[in-house]
């Protein structure tokens, strides 16, 4: 076979993969991007009524207000969550603001990358998806330090999702926001490098987020002072699992968390099997 005929077949090859995943890509963006219904649950009544469980609200109280948005964290402090959490990133303009996606389309009503946009120009936009969008008309983007003074009025433990390691050499500014309302905090990575930068920084808990604990990342958050494992409890089919993986996390020491669990049933499940940092969309106390 000549080289001409061989590079024709790996870039024909190449190219067909790409739109495979393309075409993948963008079936999972759209079914991701609907509104996902969610059932309002507490625990008063169960046998976790009165245990030491803490709920964390997940983008705040999004099963009530728009995920990440100032209101979703006011709805959070009312109904008496232990703790709030929020993702982060950086605009152009140095500003860190609360958002999930690298890009606004998702949930705002303009196409743009996040980083690549000053905070005035965030301020451009308006939500144009979340629970009960109507009763928040032209809501903006949250800022980290709204996030912040909004845990310290209801007295939430601040839970931040870093999301871009690329920003590592900022996270003093966070630490600088978080001192100054005097808020006890914990942050959580998917990139382990993103804790290990933020560790330099501050003695508060880390947690490496997984989907479903292995030895290998055990091992990995061993490695960090105070680091523990908060892993996926949506996911029905790694639970056997990690039920087993959190009691050896627990065994070396590990403190562990899970996220994204909205029924009581799944909730008591992984408590019992010693998880007590539950974050949830739509499950509070009363």
């Amino acid at each position: 076979m000549d080289v001409k005929k061989a590079a024709k077949i790996v870039l024909g090859t190449a190219a067909a993969a790409g739109v495979s995943y393309g075409v993948w890509w963008l079936n999972w963006y759209h079914k991701y991007c609907k509104l996902k219904p969610y059932t309002l649950a507490n625990i008063k009544g169960t046998e976790l009524e009165g245990t030491d469980i803490k709920l964390i609200a997940h983008r705040g109280y999004r099963a009530v207000a728009p995920e990440n948005s100032l209101p979703a964290y006011e709805e959070a402090g009312k109904a008496g969550f232990w703790g709030a959490e929020c993702d982060v990133y950086m605009t152009r303009d140095g500003v860190w603001i609360v958002h999930h996606d690298p890009f606004t389309h998702r949930v705002m009503d303009k196409d743009r990358f996040v980083e690549l946009c000053t905070y005035d120009e965030l301020l451009e936009q308006n939500f144009k998806q979340g629970h009960n969008l109507e009763k928040y008309p032209n809501l903006k983007v949250c800022t980290l330090e709204d996030f912040f003074k909004t845990c310290k009025k209801y007295n939430m433990h601040a839970v931040i999702e870093l999301k871009h390691k690329g920003n590592q050499k900022h996270y003093d500014k966070i630490i600088e926001l978080q001192k100054k309302y005097d808020v006890e905090a914990d942050y959580i990575a998917f990139d382990f490098v993103d804790l290990v930068s933020m560790r330099k920084l501050t003695d508060a808990d880390l947690y490496y987020l997984v989907y479903d604990i292995k030895d290998s990342q055990i091992k990995k958050a061993l490695t960090l002072e105070n680091c523990g494992i908060s892993y996926d409890g949506d996911d029905k089919r790694n639970h056997a699992n990690n039920c087993e993986m959190i009691r050896k996390c627990h065994e070396a020491g590990l403190k562990t968390a899970t996220w994204a669990v909205d029924d009581v049933e799944t909730i008591k499940m992984l408590y019992n099997a010693g998880t007590k940092y539950i974050t949830t969309n739509a499950v509070t106390y009363e």
